[in-house]
């Protein structure tokens, strides 16, 4: 149901809408912390870089069907993307000992 003109006026503390949201043009970026066991997790997708960089801080560059992961400017991998789900966190955590 839909407001006429003069019934919005009314409304206390109305305010008009702004323009939409545009989406992003450029891939999203996100860090990631290396386990013990040399993978990261990014959308519901596991993805193994080497025990050698266990414990170390990934960047991690989302686009529409690859994931590029780097460590410090140097391309470390780049994987396809095999899920759908959007990406939920965008700053690393390092868990809790």
């Amino acid at each position: 149901m839909a407001l006429t003109e003069d019934e919005a006026a009314r409304l206390r503390d109305a305010r008009p809408t702004g323009p939409a949201p545009q989406p992003a043009t450029e891939p999203i970026r996100v860090q990631r912390w290396v386990s013990s066991r040399g993978q990261i997790a990014i959308a519901g997708q596991r993805i193994g870089v080497g025990i050698g960089h266990a414990g170390t801080t990934m960047t991690v560059e989302a686009a529409d069907a690859t994931f590029r992961i780097t460590h410090a400017g140097q391309v470390v991998a780049e994987v396809a993307r095999t899920t759908t789900k959007p990406i939920a966190r965008f700053k690393v955590r390092k868990p809790q000992r």
